[in-house]
């Protein structure tokens, strides 16, 4: 059959456009920079094209292409590593380039004389930093895909592979292969955020697969190692805040160097910009490579680590990508963490805890990213945080469509691996289990053992022995039931009590309770709806009190939150106080029986919340906490008559170069009835020698010492940090403290009540002095400090004046 010549025309068109396409991919080569030793990826590597001044750089996962038909060789440079050409006839699609790394690539920067041409190019990046900065565009909405790899260091391989030392060499050759190829764990997620400005945003995780387990919270892990954006003042490498060198006027407290200039081909330049902090400047800094984008100086790239390394256990780094979207906003695009673990135990591996480490990957790829989009109020809606129900059974090719990039075989073999040992060691039930141990709570089948209620002490009830049950979700998640006694050895009184509640909305996290308690209860004490306090600082703080009274409390009530920053309660409850201790002489002791409606409230606003498994948990907030608690006695069915309103305020706040200075304020207004148990007593936690330092309460004053109807109270502290002092590893935390308070009673003059009792009408001042993190033992830094007396209630002698205490903190 013969073809007619359009025909002919058409398919000779066809079959030369598919050969020029297959040339044209043959010519194209994809190729990957790694570290020469340790194969890791290196992003932003700049390469340039047959020694001109244009080309391109790797991506975050290090990873560039290069036309083999144009390009006769390429130049790689990266700060900190030695730089390379290669003939690109010589190199093969696939191919790994390894780049050796220098040695103490930063002491090479010399400070010359005249002006520093990185200083112009930083003013100009912190002058559009606003405009660049996520958090003023009017909105925005991405979906990210992360992913945790944990493995065991390059040296502890080696280690590994020393211990085996005796064994044969196909044995250690087996050995290798395993250790080489086998992570130790994997973690991936996706979700999707949205935000409005001011500050309005929700992220919900949509989908969640750890290895050997279901538990979604994971994914945490992955996005809070960093901080989203460097254009802010501070940036937070794993829960630790440095100073940004995009901050104002950084050039004074940060060298910059000029490294290289590149041409894109959009006409832009690439200005590639190293840091570190200047000498005999005491602050927390970063050190890295920024390159930055003369089309509006926005942020290109970066990575960065802690200029030193204040935590001997932990290092950090990270990389970032920013990139210019469709509509000509810059914004982040990929990033990476990179942590090595230094320390870890590992049972039965041979080597001593010192010479295990272990290292941390995490990816971030943020994808569908949109800026200035109309966002519906119904997106916003609930927790800001929060985990699909369906997020940990997505089918593999729905996770096939979410990765960014495809699984290596490593990652299927620990997939494969600890689903397989996690299912047959029900790995996700002891990871629960160990999250209620983290809580103070030991799980046996559907019932949760409360430790923190197990024992006790303080000077009242002596040691205090008990057991204490509540339900867990294993039984029900919406009903909820528990129960404790305990004997107090000083006392030889038992305490019991009860409580049941229900939830009745899983959105606002609302429930009903009924509660019962015969027990006792400290004199004049504040409460809030807070969080406890954790169980070792609520013990040290309450092994020296003395002064509490019996009680017997049926409640019924009802808490929820009626916004996400709102959390509220209300009660109505039968009180019976059962010594109470009377104003006016001589009355004498009788059981006052209270009928009592209230309700408190916590407001923080915007506080982050996340949501798992139909529990609402806080992540906190950078704003000011408002807690408000008021009660009153209904008159007809109450002995005396009892009126409380208290409010707390707590706010913390960064000042740049300066530190943090955290700030409390204390109110109650009471009316007491004329019973003294129930009058304000100051917080206060002086002991006789040393004692635990409580931010909440006076250091140097007695428990009870004081008491009040009217009172107001400051407190008021200012960590430096290690901004004053460092040598060497040693590097505390140096803070100065000021607390202050004031109060009357109504009863103050009368005959018989000056004498039993004392009110700070004069006023109460102290000042102290802490260093903490002094000594580091194990999983806890230690530290202490010193406050003194002030004022009219100061004592004559210095040592009465004086109040010595000890700090905890958790060594992270």
């Amino acid at each position: 059959m013969r073809l007619n010549k359009k025909v002919r025309l058409k398919i000779a068109w066809l079959v030369w456009f598919s050969l020029a396409v297959v040339q044209l991919s043959a010519q194209t080569l994809s190729l990957r920079v790694v570290e020469a030793d340790s194969s890791r990826p290196l992003p932003f590597v700049n390469i340039l094209f047959d020694s001109q001044n244009r080309g391109t750089t790797t991506n975050i996962d290090g990873y560039f292409t290069v036309n083999a038909a144009a390009v006769d060789s390429i130049g790689l440079s990266y700060v900190g590593y030695n730089p390379m050409r290669l003939a690109v006839s010589q190199l093969s699609d696939g191919a790994q380039v390894r780049m050796e790394q220098k040695n103490n690539w930063l002491d090479e920067i010399q400070v010359v004389p005249g002006d520093n041409p990185a200083d112009a190019v930083m003013q100009r990046v912190v002058q559009n930093r606003e405009i660049h900065r996520p958090r003023n565009l009017d909105s925005y909405q991405y979906q990210a895909y992360n992913k945790l790899t944990f493995m065991l260091s390059d040296e502890t391989r080696e280690c590994f592979f020393e211990t085996a030392a005796g064994a044969s060499d196909s044995s250690k050759q087996r050995l290798r292969e395993l250790i080489d190829q086998q992570y130790l764990f994997l973690m991936e997620s996706v979700s999707r955020k949205v935000y409005q400005k001011p500050q309005k945003e929700k992220e919900v995780v949509i989908a969640s697969r750890v290895s050997g387990l279901e538990d979604p919270s994971f994914f945490l892990l992955a996005t809070q190692l960093q901080s989203f954006t460097f254009y802010q003042d501070y940036i937070r490498l794993f829960e630790k805040e440095f100073l940004s060198p995009i901050s104002q006027n950084s050039w004074n407290k940060y060298l910059f160097q000029l490294e290289e200039t590149l041409n894109t081909p959009d006409g832009d330049s690439l200005f590639v910009i190293s840091f570190q902090p200047r000498k005999n400047r005491n602050f927390d800094g970063v050190k890295g490579v920024l390159t930055v984008s003369s089309d509006g100086y926005a942020i290109e790239s970066l990575r960065a680590e802690a200029a030193e390394n204040t935590s001997r256990n932990v290092a950090l780094s990270i990389e970032q990508v920013y990139d210019q979207l469709p509509t000509g906003e810059w914004f982040p695009k990929a990033l990476n963490s990179e942590i090595l673990f230094s320390g870890v135990n590992l049972p039965g591996s041979g080597l001593p805890a010192q010479a295990v480490k272990m290292k941390a990957l995490g990816k971030s790829y943020l994808m569908n990213r949109e800026v200035n989009v109309p966002i519906a109020n119904q997106q916003l809606k609930g927790p800001s945080l929060s985990v699909d129900p369906s997020a940990t059974r997505q089918p593999d090719d729905q996770w096939n469509k979410y990765r960014s990039v495809p699984l290596s075989q490593q990652d299927s073999s620990i997939y494969w691996f600890t689903d397989s040992l996690g299912q047959r060691i029900n790995l996700d039930a002891k990871m629960k289990a160990v999250e209620s141990m983290a809580s103070w709570r030991f799980p046996i089948g559907k019932v949760d053992v409360l430790m923190d209620r197990l024992a006790g002490m303080n000077k009242f009830e002596g040691l205090q022995l008990g057991m204490a049950l509540e339900t867990n979700p294993r039984l029900s998640r919406t009903l909820r039931l528990g129960s404790y006694w305990r004997y107090g050895f000083s006392d030889d009184q038992a305490k019991y009590g009860g409580s049941v509640h229900y939830r009745v909305d899983s959105v606002s996290n609302t429930h009903v309770f009924a509660t019962y308690e015969n027990d006792v209860r400290e004199d004049g004490v504040f409460d809030f709806l807070e969080q406890p306090k954790p169980f070792i600082s609520q013990q040290l703080d309450d092994w020296f009190r003395r002064h509490f009274s019996y009680h017997e409390t049926y409640q019924l009530g009802v808490e929820g939150r009626l916004f996400p920053s709102l959390l509220m309660q209300g009660f109505l409850k039968h009180y019976r106080l059962k010594d109470p201790t009377f104003v006016r002489l001589p009355l004498l002791p009788q059981a006052q029986d209270y009928m009592l409606i209230g309700g408190q409230l916590r407001m923080t606003f915007k506080e982050r919340l996340f949501r798992k498994r139909g529990e609402i948990y806080s992540l906190g907030g950078c704003y000011p906490v408002l807690n408000l608690h008021y009660e009153r006695s209904l008159k007809r069915w109450s002995d005396r008559p009892l009126r409380i309103l208290e409010m707390k305020l707590s706010d913390s706040y960064r000042l740049r170069n300066l530190g943090e200075f955290e700030a409390i304020i204390l109110a109650s207004l009471r009316n007491s009835g004329g019973v003294a148990n129930l009058l304000a007593s100051p917080p206060a936690s002086s002991s006789r020698l040393l004692s635990f330092y409580n931010d909440e309460s006076f250091a140097t004053m007695q428990a009870n010492e004081f008491v009040a109807d009217r009172f107001i109270a400051l407190f008021w502290r200012h960590n430096f940090g290690s901004l004053l002092f460092k040598y060497r590893k040693l590097r505390p935390d140096i803070s100065l403290a000021f607390n202050a308070g004031i109060g009357s009673t109504e009863y103050d003059g009368q005959v018989g009540f000056d004498e039993r009792f004392l009110s700070p009408r004069k006023g109460y001042f102290e000042a102290g002095l802490l260093l903490s993190k002094l000594i580091r033992l194990g999983l806890f830094n230690f530290g202490g400090g010193a406050f003194y007396r002030l004022g009219a209630y100061q004592f004559d002698s210095f040592g009465d004046n004086l109040a010595l205490k000890f700090t905890i903190d958790l060594a992270i």
